[in-house]
Parts: C-alpha cells; structure tokens; sequence
C-alpha cells in the first residue's frame, strides 16, 4: 500500500495554480473595457455658455422613448488643467427644472446674504456641490463642483444654458 505525501503533489498544484492565474488575467483586464453602442439619435443642443468663443458650458439632450437624457458638458475653472467634464442625468422627476431652481436659488438676496448657503446633491449618479464663488471677481457668481471638475457660473450664464 502507498502511503498518500502531499508534498509529491505541490509541484503540480503549483502548475495548476499559474494557469488558473493566468487564464483569469485576460478575463479582468477586458472586464475594465466594455465596448459601447454608438446612438444614431443626434444630441440636440438645449443651451450654451460662450466664453471668448469656446464653449465654457453645454447642456445637450437625447429625447428617449420614456423620457430625455441631458449631458451637462463644462470647462474646469481652473485653466491650467485644460480640462471638461460632463455629469449626465434624466428628465425624470422634472430634474431639469430642480436643478435650475437650485441653481438660480443662490442669486435671490436672502440666498446670497447668507453665508453658509450651499447645496449638495446628486445629479445622475454624481454629487455635486454647489457654493457661492468668492474671490477677488465683482461678479455674483456660484460655483458648479463634482470630483471632476469645478466651474464658475453666473447668473445670466445659468439663464443662457437653460434657455431662459
């Protein structure tokens, strides 16, 4: 009778082990790339914010069978970044109209005399914060902020990307 010596097996198990490893590789690394579908539907554009000539903010829309899509496109304030992110959300629960409101909300007097006036939120499936800017700019101005990216707005620039 032989006797069962683990020890005799562990360089196979060792093998098996490696291929098992690498076989999973190929599998994780395509799991961070999945191929998207490109929609025929154009995006139509709802309102926009020029700044010398280049497009400091962008609101575009898709309109679905159920309801619309909206992509927020903005430039980081901060310039030497160089940067545009986007958040994008639906029409569902009237959000377009909500997010104007909360948006325009920071220029009515009592909003803005108050200092610790802020709002944070999710938009889509990101938070956002939205605060009154300061600095050395005379312009009543908030500033639009996620962790992409951060963008300073005024007034009449909220109007003009929401057609108002």
């Amino acid at each position: 009778m032989t006797k069962f010596i683990f020890a005799d097996y562990i360089p196979a198990l060792k093998c098996i082990a490696l291929v098992c490893l690498l076989w999973g590789i190929p599998t994780a690394l395509c799991a961070q790339l999945t191929e998207q579908v490109i929609s025929k539907e154009n995006w139509r554009l709802y309102g926009k914010v020029k700044n010398i000539g280049v497009a400091k903010a962008s609101l575009e829309y898709k309109v679905n069978t159920t309801d619309s899509t909206f992509i927020l496109l903005l430039e980081d304030e901060r310039k030497e970044l160089k940067n545009f992110y986007s958040v994008g959300f639906n029409s569902r629960g009237n959000t377009l109209n909500n997010l104007y409101e909360i948006l325009i909300s920071f220029f009515k007097k009592e909003n803005w005399n108050n200092k610790d006036y802020i709002k944070i939120f999710t938009l889509g499936e990101t938070k956002v914060s939205v605060y009154k800017a300061t600095g050395l700019m005379p312009i009543k101005a908030i500033i639009f902020s996620t962790d992409k990216g951060r963008t300073r707005l005024s007034k009449s620039e909220i109007n003009q990307l929401f057609n108002k």
